[in-house]
């Protein structure tokens, strides 16, 4: 995987700012190559719900007050309870994304981003960070504390986006009526007791095999939202978690309980036959 390159510009003076009647300071530029698709990158960046849970130490929470094929506005608070009001804006005919805070520390802000794909599934990015009040000799030290939160934030997307494009390749066949054996209950539930994640495969996909009040259950080893990984993920109160956009799952019903539509779709049974746990899709 390539890896971030930082580079701390710092022209004479300030720069003409993105929007009418501004002049903001250029402080510093980002590049870096990603090993993922356009369609990837625009995705991610439209995608404003797994801030607050993927960079968990850039936010603790948002509130989406407006979004589209546009972009979107939200509400955020950092880790220091300090909020901010961000708005994106992407333009894909130009390849690019504009980041603005309208509200909160660093007011009036801009961080530009240009995207080059520069070969099946590599992506160059680079972004260019405008920040107002700066003084010409703290652009440099600014710059690249911009930058270095970029590179943060950015490592934290790409597994991301690997892995749903990974998923999104795949072949998915659908489930076909049949029984799979797992393996013994005594000793899978000592494995579950040691902490283990449980999982098995039917039809070609993965399930994850846990226990709630005293009993079985098997569901999707992906998250039905966006293919997030849930074959490792927290499990409290029969609940499991999605740790890309903590979206929350009922194991008995496959429900969403965290305010989404979307549920897990049809999976198999969990039985045990003989001291041996089977997965078993009727006909």
């Amino acid at each position: 995987m390539s890896r971030a390159v930082l580079v701390s510009i710092m022209p004479d003076g300030a720069v003409s700012g993105p929007y009418p009647g501004s002049a903001i300071a250029h402080v510093g530029t980002y590049r870096r190559v990603f090993p993922v698709t356009l369609e990837r990158m625009y995705e991610n960046v439209l995608d404003w719900e797994h801030l607050p849970y993927v960079h968990a130490s850039s936010f603790t929470s948002i509130r989406c007050l407006d979004y589209g094929a546009w972009g979107w506005r939200a509400e955020m608070t950092n880790p220091g309870g300090q909020t901010l009001l961000i708005e994106l804006r992407l333009d894909i005919e130009l390849r690019r994304w504009i980041t603005r805070n309208l509200e909160g520390p660093a007011r009036g802000a801009e961080i530009w981003t240009h995207a080059f794909e520069i070969g099946p599934e590599r992506v160059d990015i680079n972004v260019d960070f405008f920040v107002p009040d700066v003084p010409a000799e703290a652009r440099a030290k600014v710059g690249q504390a911009y930058a270095r939160a970029y590179e943060t934030l950015y490592d934290g997307d790409v597994p991301m986006m690997v892995q749903r494009a990974r998923q999104l390749n795949r072949r998915i066949e659908p489930l076909r009526a049949g029984d799979i054996v797992i393996g013994r209950s005594d000793e899978l539930r000592e494995r579950l007791d040691r902490g283990e994640a449980l999982i098995a495969q039917h039809s070609g996909r993965e399930f994850r095999i846990a226990r709630i009040d005293n009993g079985w259950v098997a569901f999707p080893a992906l998250c039905p939202h966006l293919l997030g990984p849930l074959d490792a993920a927290p499990i409290e109160n029969g609940k499991v978690h999605c740790p890309w956009h903590g979206y929350e799952f009922d194991l008995a019903s496959g429900e969403c309980v965290s305010g989404s539509s979307c549920r897990f779709i049809r999976r198999p049974e969990v039985c045990e036959d003989g001291g041996e746990l089977i997965l078993h899709v009727p006909d």
